[in-house]
C-alpha cells in the first residue's frame, strides 16, 4: 500500500510593524508613513476535508475541525493513505502531496 506525505500550504500576509522589522522578511525595510515598516508573516493554511470537498482555513474553528472527516493543520506534515491522497489531489492540492518511496 502506497503512503503519501502531505505538507500543508503556506501564505504570506503583509503586516505593518513598529520601528523594528525582521531583516529576513520579503518586504522588510519598506517604510510607510509614521516611522513604521511593512513585513511579511508566513501563515500555515489548514486543509479541512468533508467528503470529497477540501476547504482552506488560516484560523479554523475547533467545531469545524471536530465536524470534519479529516483535517491537516497548516504548517505541518502528515503521512496519509491512497484514499486521503486521492481526495486532496482531485481537489487541486497535488502540489502538496508526495508519494513516499518504498511504501
Amino acid at each position: 500500500m502506497t503512503q503519501y506525505q502531505v505538507k500543508t500550504p503556506w501564505q504570506n500576509e503583509t503586516w505593518i510593524t513598529g520601528s523594528q522589522y525582521d531583516p529576513y522578511s520579503r518586504l522588510a525595510a519598506r517604510p510607510v508613513p509614521n516611522g513604521t515598516y511593512m513585513t511579511d508573516v508566513s501563515r500555515g493554511v489548514t486543509l479541512i476535508v468533508n467528503g470529497t470537498s477540501v476547504t482552506e482555513h488560516r484560523t479554523p474553528y475547533q467545531d469545524d475541525l471536530a465536524d470534519a472527516d479529516a483535517y491537516y493543520l497548516g504548517g505541518h506534515e502528515y503521512v496519509v493513505d491512497q484514499a486521503a491522497a486521492d481526495i486532496l489531489i482531485n481537489a487541486g492540492y497535488s502540489d502538496y502531496v508526495t508519494p513516499i518511496a518504498g511504501s
